[in-house]
């Protein structure tokens, strides 16, 4: 049996990206829950966007001789950010930031004093950087995470980074609306399931990420995934980068 190894911003979006993976492959898979994971030491890094990057910046020198060592080694390495960072987080930019920031080369990104006391000067988006459009931010978000995974790829070991737009969330509106054909553009679609009691007959208390409840979105996401690739090029994306790196 393969193993893939997950890299991503929490628990909901390592069982989107399993389910998807499994049904679309339509192959059974070892998957290694790399970050954030206790059983890793990488409950440390925290959930959300941050933990990536830190994850990511911890193996910087060393990311080739980490995954190698790795049981079971792994097939392949799946990184997984939303694009929605890109629309809400200052501190995304910093590594290319353009404003006249007081920080710059003091200050952790991931964990700004300047960001905190509300006084980062940078726009969002910053337009010399982003302009702002759903496919502008997958880019940004890719090429900062690919820096990372470059040298991997180089050694031999298959890396995808997959940025849902506007996050995961999409998929899931794509699958049960026919309504919305420019998915990717929504800005919170998250908003849009939870904004009765029950989405589709799935009862999402509190308006939180369950674990049973988003099953049964994930499962009408792999039900429906051609209507999904159809409305989410980021979706079609990630399912195309998989195959090929799979591909014998």
């Amino acid at each position: 049996m393969r193993s893939i190894g997950i890299v991503c911003e929490g628990d909901r979006d390592y069982d989107m990206l399993t389910n998807t993976i499994t049904h679309f492959m339509n192959e059974d898979f070892r998957f290694l829950w790399l970050q954030p994971n206790s059983e890793f030491g990488t409950d440390i890094n925290g959930a959300g966007w941050k933990g990536v990057f830190r994850w990511c910046q911890s193996y910087t020198e060393d990311l080739y001789d980490y995954l190698n060592g790795l049981t079971p080694k792994i097939d392949l390495l799946i990184i997984q950010i939303d694009a929605d960072v890109a629309r809400c987080e200052k501190e995304v930019y910093c590594w290319s930031i353009t404003v006249n920031c007081v920080g710059q080369g003091r200050e952790d990104p991931l964990n700004c004093s300047i960001s905190k006391k509300g006084q980062c000067l940078q726009l969002l988006p910053p337009n010399e950087i982003c302009s702002g459009t759903a496919l502008d931010r997958v880019t940004f978000l890719t090429n900062m995470i690919a820096c990372y995974v470059k040298q991997t790829q180089e050694e031999n070991i298959k890396a995808v980074v997959t940025v849902p737009c506007d996050s995961s969330d999409a998929w899931v509106v794509a699958a049960f609306e026919d309504e919305f054909s420019d998915v990717e553009k929504l800005n919170s679609p998250w908003d849009i399931i939870t904004q009765k009691k029950d989405y589709h007959g799935i009862r999402i208390p509190g308006r939180k990420k369950s674990k049973k409840p988003y099953a049964a979105l994930i499962e009408g996401v792999c039900d429906n995934w051609s209507k999904v690739k159809e409305k989410c090029p980021q979706a079609q994306a990630f399912e195309a980068n998989v195959q090929a790196m799979l591909m014998p």
